[in-house]
């Protein structure tokens, strides 16, 4: 998709004004050359020729008047695009489905809704100049053949060869341009790989070695094709640059040779003519790499919406009332491959048998690569099953039921997001959200004002700590950890299995909760179940009825 159809598309009620605005500004131009070349010739004669002033006057004010409209309007609707594709986009996010979300891939997304809707706008402007200035071409055309029908052969010729090269390999040069975005993607995840694994890379100097020669082999790639890319548009406009020269040399030296006879002054007036035609096309030519930009970011929006799209699976024409409680859910002969890199690759986990009774305190234990957070992911109703059924008070959970579903659930995973705002927790009891605070000694670390957490910038275990209570705050009733005591220090670690589990379960609340605390897990005098998993199934299952 180009650019012009994406703002066709996207575009409200003022496309047609600002085509028809931008039709007058160009008989605007057209009419301040006719009456520029009728005054020269009234004065050649000795005269003043008080009707081409007055036309001046008028077109020029026209001008004015239509060029404030075109660019200001062109502007307001450039940046209200902008504005619609980065919210649908970030709506088909926040309803998309996480395998296949994981699979496009951040930089992707980020280098769309930032990066090329930067580019959109810087050539917003350069989209009205552009159509401006093919009608201002079309119009001046015109009027050489009025002036002089072999100079209009002769413009024709010349303008429709140089144009016709200069598109010969605009399919091509579309293919570079997608490229060399493919290869800024890439070198976003590596630099993203040289902040988020700062520790890592400075710990160890042999990696911190190769991954910067891959930085510079994705840097020096993508450099490479953009240089490319970039030096095949600046040879076209040298073309059209070259052709439009040629142009001026042909009226002036060949017209006169293979006209008959002519007015006096007619080969000056559509000399005069074309040189108007020179400056429209400089500034389309100058237009030329922002446009070719526009056109290829045009592209990747359009494109990674549609991926977006595909991977939604929640309406809100119709918005799901959140679920307050549930009785049970069942997890019946539940299988999840994970996809590999070739089609006959995949890791499989499963099948699951699995009840949850509400009010059930249950603690998965097991090796790292056991399958328990894809257990937990499938549980949360981010994973769909390959094979069996999820139940929800022994209705199958499919399709929209999932948001319903959701709506039960409250979790901390190991990535988890901790946010400045309380979200969806309009109204936190200030009362409430102080005692836990304190409970977690985070009262002296931050606090709520207007809406948001004075900082979120702590500890990792005070961030799981913070992530917790936000958590509690929600009334949801199941609640999932994966390790969340994993970066406590022994005081919270031990308050979290003696105390707020128990606590946890004394109020109704059902847990699912990942450890390898089995220490711990063996000291807690709460009744609750443990299952065992390894190699993506339950092997062990133990349970604890009374203190």
């Amino acid at each position: 998709m180009s650019f012009f159809q994406l703002v066709q598309r996207e575009m409200q009620g003022s496309l047609g004004r600002l085509v028809f605005v931008s039709a007058l500004g160009g008989v605007s131009t057209t009419a301040i050359i006719g009456a520029i070349n009728a005054g020269a010739q009234a004065a050649d004669r000795g005269e003043v020729s008080l009707w081409a002033g007055g036309l001046f006057i008028i077109a020029l004010l026209l001008f004015v008047q239509t060029q404030h409209y075109i660019l200001i309007t062109t502007t307001a609707e450039i940046g209200a695009i902008i504005h619609k594709l980065r919210v649908r986009m970030l709506d088909y996010v926040r309803r998309s489905e996480l395998l296949p979300l994981e699979a496009i891939g951040r930089a992707e997304i980020v280098a769309a809704i930032t990066g090329d809707t930067a580019i959109l706008t810087q050539a917003s402007n350069m989209l009205a100049f552009a159509a401006q200035g093919a009608l201002l071409i079309i119009l001046v055309i015109s009027y050489v053949a009025y002036l002089s029908f072999t100079a209009f052969v002769l413009a024709i010729i010349i303008v429709g060869i140089g144009a016709a090269v200069f598109h010969a390999k605009t399919r091509q040069h579309a293919i570079d341009m997608r490229e060399a975005a493919t290869w800024e993607n890439r070198l976003y995840d590596r630099l993203s790989d040289v902040l988020d694994g700062f520790k890592e890379v400075r710990l160890h100097r042999g990696r911190s070695d190769a991954l910067l020669d891959h930085v510079v082999d994705v840097s020096r790639t993508a450099a490479n094709i953009k240089i490319r890319t970039q030096s095949e548009t600046f040879r076209r406009m040298v073309l059209l640059q070259t052709s439009l020269f040629s142009l001026l040399g042909a009226v002036a030296f060949i017209v006169p040779v293979f006209s008959g006879p002519m007015a006096p002054g007619t080969i000056t007036k559509a000399v005069t003519a074309l040189v108007f035609i020179v400056g429209a096309c400089s500034g389309l030519v100058q237009s030329i790499p922002i446009i070719a930009a526009a056109n290829a970011a045009a592209d990747r929006l359009s494109q990674l919406e549609v991926k977006l799209a595909g991977i939604t699976s929640l309406s809100d024409e119709t918005p799901a009332e959140p679920a307050k409680k549930f009785t049970k859910i069942e997890v019946r002969d539940v299988e999840f491959h994970y996809p590999g890199r070739s089609a006959d690759t995949t890791f499989k986990v499963g099948p699951f048998n699995f009840t949850l009774n509400a009010g059930d305190l249950v603690i998965l234990t097991g090796g790292n690569g056991s399958g328990k957070s894809t257990f937990m992911k499938i549980l949360a109703g981010f994973y769909r099953p390959a094979a069996g059924e999820l139940l929800l008070d022994g209705e199958p959970v499919v399709g929209e039921r999932y948001e319903y579903y959701r709506s039960l659930i409250t979790a901390i995973f190991p990535d988890f997001h901790l946010f400045q705002r309380l979200y969806g927790i309009p109204d936190p009891d200030p009362g409430e959200l102080l005692a836990r605070l304190t409970e977690f000694k985070l009262e002296a670390k931050t606090r709520l004002s207007h809406g948001e957490f004075q900082t979120t910038d702590l500890s990792s275990g005070q961030r799981r700590r913070l992530a917790l209570i936000v958590a509690q705050l929600e009334k949801r009733p199941l609640l999932m950890l994966d390790e969340w005591a994993a970066d406590q220090d022994p005081e919270f670690r031990r308050k979290f299995y003696f105390e707020f589990l128990p606590a946890l379960h004394r109020a109704g609340v059902t847990v699912v909760a990942i450890s390898h605390d089995d220490r711990y897990i063996d000291e807690m005098d709460v009744p609750m179940r443990r299952l065992r998993m390894d190699e993506g199934r339950f092997t062990e299952l133990s349970s604890v009825e009374t203190g």
